[in-house]
């Protein structure tokens, strides 16, 4: 499943010239998960950049009664724990390992040198960063302002984006419903309604669409969004 706060932007680890990768690489310490272990918990306070070396993990938050809700799925390069650099606010969310995963674990204080060093380091997160937060802020518009079914496709449309625009994403519902924050079955009416209107096709974890350039127009027509080419 492709992550959301990704928003069409390469993970971090890419973004960096040979260069500067090498240097995070040689400051950071690894942390090693096994799957389902819980790589950070919300309210930590440790200040400090964490990067995906292998593997995946989970963002999401435990309920108090155990349940897990999904917000995002991050891979190799990406990052989290971003916020806590640059402010006294704790972690947010919990991140769970899917399958053996390696962190690299960057301290604020090495974070910092590092910096002064390679400023571009700092304009690499930065752009990460605020990428994450105009999406974020046009998922709140969504949800204020769009019915359900203008949601779910609007959300089809950035996974695309950010997987490439191939016209195919691979997805559980389970997950996608978790993520957009609605029940199973409001996600199942929203994907019946779209798949009657031949925008999307879907298949056993994934949904492609039939006609792109009509499942785009339609989401442009329907859901406020600038069409990126």
């Amino acid at each position: 499943m492709r992550d959301l706060l990704q928003f069409n932007t390469r993970p971090f680890m890419e973004m960096l010239t040979p260069d500067v990768a090498d240097r995070v690489r040689a400051e950071a310490t690894i942390s090693k998960f096994t799957n389902g272990q819980l790589i950070q918990s919300r309210g930590d306070t440790r200040a400090g950049l964490s990067i995906i070396r292998s593997g995946a993990g989970q963002m999401g938050v435990f309920g108090e009664d155990g349940t897990f809700v999904m917000m995002s799925v991050l891979g190799p390069g990406q990052t989290f724990g971003e916020v806590t650099l640059f402010t006294d606010i704790p972690r947010t969310q919990d991140f769970v390992a899917i399958g053996p995963t390696e962190i690299y674990q960057l301290s604020a204080a090495r974070f910092r040198a590092l910096c002064e060093d390679e400023p571009g380091l700092l304009e690499t997160l930065l752009s990460i960063t605020l990428a994450r937060s105009h999406f974020l802020l046009d998922v709140l518009d969504s949800i204020r302002r769009l019915p359900l079914r203008e949601r779910v496709a609007k959300t089809l449309y950035s996974m695309d984006l950010t997987a490439g625009q191939h016209g195919h994403i691979q997805c559980r519902q389970e997950d996608l419903a978790d993520m957009i924050g609605i029940s199973r079955v409001s996600l199942s009416k929203a994907l019946k309604d779209l798949t009657a209107l031949g925008l999307i096709k879907l298949g056993y974890g994934s949904i492609s669409f039939p006609d792109v350039e009509k499942f785009r127009d339609w989401v442009a027509r329907h859901c406020n969004v600038a069409i990126v080419s």
